[in-house]
């Protein structure tokens, strides 16, 4: 199966001294999840897209199948996992094309990619299930192009990707619909020049990474103009975001890859450097989880955003967890494996547990095929 990618791609540590003090100590300070995966199903495809309600994770990739205790179990292109014990749940929508993001609001999850039907209905790149039953809702429209970001607040849910039309409607790469009926808000007016590949929101604004003018911006919600007071210097494209409280984090592409957070103005808290692009990212009691095809990473923070490692590069294969205050790189390494590795990351706040989807197969000795969950 060719590899249907959202972001257009293109041994232990040893004593290292970090920016700000060991390892050791920035972990003191931090509670990470265990480097040892749970037991849970996998799949036979890769998993692109990852979101997390009460207990239950739900999926969506390429996938056909789950793998239950080796066996084959239907599921295209969308799944469920009970997040307490890594079983396949029979929430089970068919979609006939690949699944590239997801986001939950209320009693359903939203579900865009390069789909036409969902659940045997019309549903042209962009559909919204109900949580529980798997019935695909009412939203119906009509997606020119290929949606590969997904986010919901503020009464409204956001689409990016690379987009030229909703319903034969002009739009340049990110919408709003209401979430109320399901309209396509002809209030919000943030076309974006170039390929979306990332939402997040927080307060009042939308942030939007990817491809584009300035690889990050901040938009209202309201309307989508660009929010003036966030003024990012980010030399690369964004890959995925995540934020906690004032700060942003963002995973970045570039020559190798990084881990960044900015403040709520867009300067730069810290920057941390790997070899590889970071295409996920996410955030957990004081740590920044990223995950992407990289095979090492820097001990030590960046003096800037686009200056390389001076120290020696550490083993940390497909995914690693930074200090979030500090951007120290912890000792957490899972040892993944794969050649594009990790492709979501997402957290449950109910279990507290990192889950990681992608195209990987295994993390250190356990099989874990494109599917993962780590747990404090």
């Amino acid at each position: 199966m060719g590899l249907v990618w959202r972001s257009g791609l293109g041994m232990v540590l040893s004593g290292v001294l970090a920016f700000a003090g060991t390892p050791m100590a920035a972990e003191a300070a931090t509670s990470l999840v265990s480097a040892r995966p749970d037991p849970t199903v996998g799949f036979d495809g890769l998993v692109y897209a990852s979101t997390n309600v009460g207990g239950t994770i739900y999926l969506g990739g390429s996938f056909t199948h789950a793998v239950v205790d080796g066996k084959s179990v239907p599921r295209k292109r969308l799944a469920a996992v009970d997040s307490r014990t890594g079983k396949l749940l029979p929430w089970a929508p068919l979609a006939d094309g690949t699944v590239m993001a997801l986001a939950a609001s209320g009693s359903s999850v939203y579900a865009t990619g390069k789909f036409s039907t969902v659940g045997g209905q019309p549903r042209a790149g962009l559909a919204g299930i109900d949580l529980r039953s798997g019935a695909v809702g009412p939203l119906r429209h009509a997606v020119g192009g290929i949606g590969q970001a997904l986010a919901a607040a503020g009464g409204r849910l956001y689409l990016g990707g690379r987009i030229r039309s909703v319903d034969g409607r002009s739009v340049r790469n990110l919408a709003a619909f209401r979430l109320s009926d399901g309209a396509l808000d002809s209030g919000f007016r943030g076309g974006v020049d170039g390929l979306v590949r990332t939402l997040s929101t927080a307060g009042t604004r939308l942030y939007v990474g990817g491809s584009i003018k300035g690889h990050l911006s901040a938009r209202r919600l309201t309307d989508g103009q660009v929010d003036p007071g966030f003024r990012p210097a980010t030399p690369y494209s964004v890959m995925a975001l995540t934020t906690n409280g004032d700060r942003v984090y963002a995973a970045l592409a570039g020559p190798g890859g990084r881990v960044v957070a900015y403040r709520p103005d867009g300067s730069m808290v810290w920057s941390s450097v790997t070899d590889g692009d970071v295409q996920a990212i996410a955030y957990l009691n004081g740590v920044v989880y990223g995950g992407g095809h990289f095979t090492v990473a820097c001990p030590q923070r960046s003096r800037t955003a686009t200056s390389w490692c001076a120290p020696r590069m550490r083993s940390q294969p497909k995914l690693g967890a930074w200090d979030s205050a500090s951007g120290t790189l912890l000792g957490w390494n899972p040892r993944s494996n794969g050649r594009w590795g990790v492709l979501t990351l997402s957290v449950n706040p109910v279990t507290r547990a990192i889950t990681v989807g992608g195209e990987f197969t295994a993390f250190g000795g356990a099989a874990r095929p494109r599917f993962a969950q780590f747990r404090s």
